[in-house]
């Protein structure tokens, strides 16, 4: 969360996402969004130019690094985990589900999760009331009678893929990944060789972004499974082991 405690953090992660949001814009542009001087704003830039986070393409514009993304990642995913812990907080006085048949404002409803969404229906042991009426399918708000629990985290199965030069897809036990993944909630590919072997039995999975993936559905309860390039996976494991999620690594 501290870029929430330094105006000049907010700013700079600012800059970052317009730069990555709207490749066009220019220093003035940003400076006018942000409602900054043309002073203020080029100090910013010389400061994220000199940190080695952005770099100019032409004159008046710029572009930012990896090490500038890495930069932008790391404070988004202190703001999400920030913002999901007060979400919770949130959510004890209310949520919002999916209806499992039609619901009518004021039915005591039964909620529970599944595969990291919430759903609820009439029937059952009520544990919250309907707030607003929906059709089968819709979202609805309901409040839980007692404190919202979230899911527990889900586990992740990491399944190594031999590196191009060791073989890659081609070296894969394609029966064995094909059972590892089955009745996976979520499945991911680190590395074009984990891509191509996730193909090759007929699975498209989440490319990219997917480290990020892998953790956000994690922490919402679902069972993930991360097809990893050898290359790669020591990244993902400290990443795992930071989030303190439960995993197991398979080849």
């Amino acid at each position: 969360m501290k870029v929430l405690l330094s105006r000049r953090d907010t700013i700079r992660l600012l800059i970052l996402a317009e730069l990555i949001t709207n490749r066009k814009c220019n220093q003035r542009d940003i400076a006018t969004k942000l409602n900054l001087t043309p002073q203020a704003i080029s100090e910013y830039f010389k400061e994220l130019t000199a940190e080695g986070l952005i770099r100019t393409v032409q004159k008046g514009y710029y572009e930012v690094t990896d090490k500038g993304v890495d930069w932008l990642v790391k404070n988004l995913f202190d703001l999400h985990v920030f913002s999901e812990e007060l979400l919770k907080r949130i959510y004890s006085r209310s949520l919002i589900a999916i209806a499992v048949g039609d619901i009518k404002k004021g039915d005591e409803v039964t909620y529970w999760f599944d595969r990291g969404l919430i759903y609820c229906k009439r029937d059952g042991k009520p544990n919250s009331i309907a707030l607003t009426s929906a059709k089968d399918g819709e979202e609805v708000l309901i409040k839980p009678k007692d404190d919202f629990k979230p899911p527990d985290r889900g586990k992740v199965v990491v399944f190594k893929v031999p590196d191009i030069c060791e073989g890659g897809s081609r070296s894969v036990d394609l029966d064995a990944l094909r059972k590892t993944i089955e009745g996976k909630d979520v499945v991911v590919a680190l590395g074009v060789e984990a891509l191509i072997s996730c193909r090759k039995i007929g699975i498209e999975p989440i490319f990219f972004g997917a480290r990020e993936v892998c953790v956000e559905s994690a922490h919402h309860g679902c069972n993930v499974v991360v097809v990893c390039t050898e290359s790669l996976i020591n990244d993902l494991l400290r990443r795992l082991i930071e989030e303190n999620i439960t995993f197991e690594v398979k080849s």
